[in-house]
């Protein structure tokens, strides 16, 4: 038992004295290398359960015993112990993120308010925001390479939808310049909304750049800009396209020059260096000059909330929700059913709306507890459209099965502290608690069964997920209860016909002292829920009366009938954790949400699967790719084997390796689309199929989906090209693919067409009665079972092959010979030519991309094309500046690698460029090779 009568240690004191056993001979090189014990570790020691151990930690932590030690995974440390062997006179600081850091901390320990400013720019703002290493980690990164590019940044345009939070992106652009000393502290930062002055052009242009006396009427006085105001800093124009033409002009002639005059200035030129973010939620190609939009060469678009991966959504929420907390100055406990219908309400879109809506929530919330020292939130305190929404929709029980991978029942926001999750060990409490709350909104009868058996079901997969442990249940229950489940066992194995682990044992042992030291309570559970459950599981309601019989024979306690109706749920619950074991299915696709993207679909019509998916940014190496992959696809493989569905064929040819590594049955499909993903899983989940037959069963469909496409009348085939509006980016994309067309030398002639994504659903369907649509290339897949090629795979991958492949009608891994690369020319090309001013752009191209081949086979190596078109782009900008003796000076000690590359660099480069008669510095020729070896 966790506390009896006798003052035996509760478990809280247990783990603390269990902690500083194990820390207090430690040495101060033995403390600064292991940093301290892990949940896992302590809780496999003390045979606990690994939430209860997580629990009092934290507990812990917030009472300042122990010292909590954020590194991967967290660790914790006696404070006393700490204190000892660091020869430290007090701890100011009981989260940290290393021991070192720690002992910098307290030793340079000054006033409170100047400390945190310290703390604060020591650390990187952007790993500050929700998402850095997800959704945003495309965005930052672009924010880093801007800031930091010489010698004074790169101009950015932020794309997103209202509320997306650009303006805060922008905040934390500015810190990181800061915090990287870019810029000094007391360098500003310029906000101006371009929508503010719309209807009077006049007035905006004199608000950035400032007037002159007289210059209009009204001006009786000279006034200063907002340019001159942000000299030195960051000027951020939100709603940029609100920006008249003659205001953009007079803006890229500023960006061009570092110069500009004041509204009704004539003579007078005025410099300032200021560096410019731009912020819009239009198509910057339909709505801004294409002269002005040549000046802001980085932009970064931030994702919508519904692109963004649920965990950020619920850290989103969480943080919101502390926010709250500090501003009512109250505690705020909040129901995971809240959390469920913040994200799953579809009539908001974006963080600011969320935010409104949390602020909505937590004020109705305020109102009903105004006396109380904590405000409890639950389903009555959301907006009015927001609740009917939640209990209308059909999905809200898996949505909350979804969420319950990362909420507790509920979660407590203190003031001044960070989220703690409240445990809810008590099946009872779980269960009237529940019943109370969905009588009170009105939930009918029927409905309420189906969602106790979900919360109960996740209290105990919640536990069932900790590793099996020889656990010593006489710690907590008295040894006869342990020893009388174990006979409860074996006779549930025998009347269920199923296997029942230690688990079992360790939690009905729990449950039952739970049931003895409860007592008599009101029961619950109404008479027409109780026949349901009867009705429903009626082969674990038999059980549960053996059980119930048993314990009155050995204990000579009265058990009532409602605890037979708890027992026989925890039967149900614990059975169905014992299902009959599936194939696996790993969905991996380039892209920062590809494959969770249709994973997502899949789950949300069909229900969870044994399913996950890998989404592959371009930026991950092969060896990062492949020791991902492993290590899902062993938590996935339940010993029938896994179905690789992978977007390109180079994921496809890694299923050896991944074999040898793993040991684990493999096949794979390529070219996945949701179609196939959603096919997949019903086949995996309502069909008894082993991998072989489903492998077989997916090819034959793709076969006969092949053999019965609908021929046009006039045997015409088209290739979409597909973008947001369908005429910036699918123009250009429209470009390359016709010249991938024309290098085919296919006679049969193929259109290409460009579509815009809102028109997409509408205008597919209709193509397609008239056109054979081969394949679709762009930023959006169709949701028609149609090849797709994105944009990221055609300019970074192996989307030209796979083109070219589809277009020639052969198979895709057959080798291209002396084929020029169309995308990596196209995107050079049209680089070049805008910024090249002396030399051909078209000449210097085809002469670089030559250059590179011979490269490449001098180096035995591969380049990716986005690594091709960096090195054509910057040895093009090095050949002019060597024209206009502009050349770079290299300022670093070049490593033992680029000495070792250069000369290749140098010899290769040089016999590709002789016509030019253009000798390279070596300054330019190590910046060079700096960029061939991707630096």
């Amino acid at each position: 038992m966790l506390e009896s009568e006798g003052g035996a240690l509760k478990r809280i004191e247990k783990i603390y004295q269990q902690l500083l056993q194990i820390w207090q001979s430690a040495s101060r090189n033995t403390l600064l290398q292991e940093q301290g014990t892990t949940t896992a570790k302590l809780a496999d020691l003390m045979k606990l359960a690994r939430p209860n151990v997580s629990a009092d930690l934290n507990r812990l932590v917030r009472s300042e015993k122990v010292l909590k030690v954020k590194s991967f995974p967290i660790k914790y440390l006696p404070s006393q112990v700490v204190i000892s062997v660091l020869k430290l006179e007090k701890l100011n600081y009981f989260e940290v993120d290393s021991l070192t850091e720690l002992v910098n901390r307290q030793q340079n320990l000054t006033p409170p308010v100047k400390n945190q400013a310290v703390a604060a720019k020591e650390k990187n703002p952007l790993t500050e925001m929700i998402g850095y290493q997800g959704s945003l980690r495309k965005a930052a990164s672009q924010a880093k390479a801007a800031i930091m590019y010489p010698p004074h940044g790169l101009h950015m345009m932020l794309v997103g939808q209202t509320g997306v939070g650009k303006t805060y992106f922008a905040n934390k652009i500015f810190s990181y310049a800061q915090y990287r000393g870019v810029f000094s502290d007391d360098i500003p930062f310029i906000s101006f909304n371009c929508a503010d002055y719309y209807h009077n052009p006049q007035l905006l242009l004199a608000t950035l750049f400032g007037h002159a006396k007289g210059a209009f009427t009204g001006a009786d006085q000279d006034q200063p800009g907002l340019v001159e105001q942000a000299d030195g800093g960051i000027l951020l124009l939100d709603e940029v396209h609100r920006l008249p033409p003659e205001g953009q002009e007079m803006l890229f002639y500023f960006i061009d020059n570092g110069v500009f005059k004041r509204l009704g200035e004539s003579q007078k030129n005025r410099r300032a260096n200021v560096l410019i973010i731009c912020a819009t939620t239009e198509d910057p190609h339909s709505t801004l000059l294409k002269t002005f939009l040549r000046r802001i060469p980085m932009t970064i678009e931030i994702p919508p909330l519904n692109e963004r991966p649920l965990s950020e959504k619920i850290e989103l929420a969480k943080f919101l929700f502390q926010q709250e907390a500090k501003r009512i100055k109250k505690n705020l406990n909040v129901r995971i059913d809240v959390f469920t219908a913040l994200m799953t309400a579809d009539n908001y879109g974006n963080v600011g709306e969320l935010k409104s809506q949390v602020q909505l929530t937590c004020a109705q919330a305020f109102l009903n507890s105004i006396d109380a020292t904590e405000v409890t939130i639950e389903l009555n305190d959301l907006p009015e459209d927001l609740r009917k929404h939640w209990l209308s929709n059909p999905a809200k029980t898996r949505h909350q099965v979804e969420l319950s991978r990362y909420l507790d029942t509920n979660t407590l926001f203190e003031v001044g502290k960070k989220t703690v999750t409240v445990e809810k060990d008590n099946i009872y409490e779980l269960i009237e608690n529940k019943v109370h709350h969905l009588k009170r909104q009105g939930v009918s009868n029927e409905n309420i069964h189906q969602y106790i058996m979900t919360d109960l079901h996740l209290h105990i997969k919640r536990f069932f997920r900790q590793p099996l442990t020889n656990v010593k249940l006489n710690k907590f229950v008295d040894q006869k209860i342990s020893s009388f489940v174990v006979q409860l066992k074996q006779i549930a194995e025998k009347q269920l016909q199923v296997q029942l682990d230690q688990r079992f044992v360790y939690y009905l042992s729990m449950h039952i002292d739970a049931f003895f030291k409860r007592g008599n309570q009101t029961e619950l559970l109404l008479k027409n829920e109780v026949e349901k459950i009867k009705k429903t599981h009626a082969a674990e309601y038999q059980v549960a009366l053996i059980f119930q019989k048993e314990i009155i024979t050995t204990f000579a306690v009265k058990v009532p009938d409602i605890e037979v109706i708890y027992l026989t749920m925890l039967l149900s619950s614990i059975r169905s954790l014992s299902e009959k074991k599936q194939v696996g299915v790993l969905v991996v696709a380039h892209g920062t949400s590809t494959a969770s993207s249709m994973v997502k679909v899949a789950t949300d019509l069909l229900g969870n699967g044994n399913i996950a998916a890998l989404d592959m940014p371009l930026t991950v190496s092969p060896n990062e790719i492949l020791q991902q992959m492993a290590t899902m696809l062993e938590k996935l493989d339940q010993g029938k084997g896994v179905l690789l569905l992978v977007d390109m064929g180079s994921l496809a040819m890694m299923t050896h390796r991944l074999q040898k590594k793993t040991g684990i049955k493999l096949r794979v499909l390529s070219n996945v689309t949701t179609a196939i993903v959603l096919d997949v899983l019903r086949k995996i989940s309502y069909v008894d199929m082993d991998l072989d037959s489903i492998y077989t069963s997916i090819q034959q469909d793709l076969a006969q989906l092949v053999t019965n496409k609908i021929a046009a009348p006039k045997g015409s085939k088209m290739i979409l090209s597909i973008c947001m509006s369908g005429s910036g980016t699918a123009q250009k994309l429209k470009k390359i693919v016709m010249r991938i067309i024309q290098q085919s030398q296919q006679a049969e002639k193929i259109q290409v067409k460009t579509v815009s994504v809102l028109k997409m659903t509408e205008l597919i369907p209709k193509l397609a009665e008239e056109y054979e649509i081969i394949a679709a290339v762009g930023t959006k897949r169709p949701s028609t079972a149609i090849p797709y090629i994105s944009l990221e795979e055609l300019i970074a991958g192996n989307g030209e092959q796979r083109l070219m492949s589809i277009i020639m009608q052969r198979p895709e891994n057959e080798q291209l010979v002396e084929e020029q690369n169309v995308v990596v020319s196209s995107m050079c090309e049209d680089v070049l030519k805008k910024h090249l001013i002396y030399l051909n752009p078209f000449i210097v191209c085809k002469l670089l991309q030559n250059w590179l081949q011979q490269l490449q086979l001098q180096l035995g190596s591969d380049f990716s094309n986005s690594q091709q078109i960096k090195c054509i782009v910057h040895t093009a900008f090095a050949l002019e500046r060597c024209l206009r003796q502009k050349s770079l000076q290299y300022q670093e000690e070049p490593t033992i690698e680029v000495q070792h590359t250069l000369p290749v660099v140098q010899q290769t480069l040089n016999a590709s460029i002789t016509s030019l008669k253009i000798e390279l510095s070596k300054d330019e020729l190590y910046l060079i090779t700096e960029c061939v070896l991707n630096y």
